[in-house]
């Protein structure tokens, strides 16, 4: 597998993007809108980036996996708090749709990466070297690629 950078990995690349997104919206807001609402929709938002970013630095795909899901749960944590925010009109609707797409975009590239780290550390069983090193699937496919070369 190549060597990355976490900020090349697109799922956390999004995630980034949704807690700026959320960050920006609730940041303007009264003191008690933000205490109740903001500050809870703004730590999740954000946690989704911090738990790919925590698993990425785990040395298993074990490990790894069981952040993501953890990213997961904060994804549907962050959903919630938006629909709070629609249903008390703190955001408006085209705000709500754009947020709510890459929320769902977001949700099935982590189930995606989540798939594959799994598949990865089943693979790692079967896949053993005769000096029983491990061999993991490739996961480029959830990176940007850093030159044209990358590709090839």
């Amino acid at each position: 597998m190549a060597t990355v950078d976490l900020k090349e990995l697109i799922v956390y690349q999004l995630a980034m993007r949704v807690g700026e997104d959320v960050w920006s919206l609730t940041v303007g807001w009264e003191w008690v809108t933000k205490q109740t609402v903001g500050l809870e929709w703004t730590r999740s938002a954000d946690s989704i980036a911090a738990y790919i970013a925590e698993g990425y630095g785990r040395t298993s795909a074990q490990e790894n996996s069981r952040c993501c899901y953890n990213a997961l749960g904060a994804l549907f944590q962050t959903k919630t708090w938006l629909e709070k925010a629609v249903a008390r009109r703190l955001v408006t609707d085209s705000v709500a749709r754009e947020l709510y797409l890459k929320l769902d975009t977001l949700r099935l590239q982590l189930d995606d990466y989540i798939k594959t780290l799994d598949d990865n550390q089943s693979s790692a069983v079967r896949e053993t070297s005769r000096n029983g090193s491990i061999h993991l699937l490739p996961l480029e496919e959830f990176f940007h690629p850093r030159t044209p070369a990358w590709n090839n």
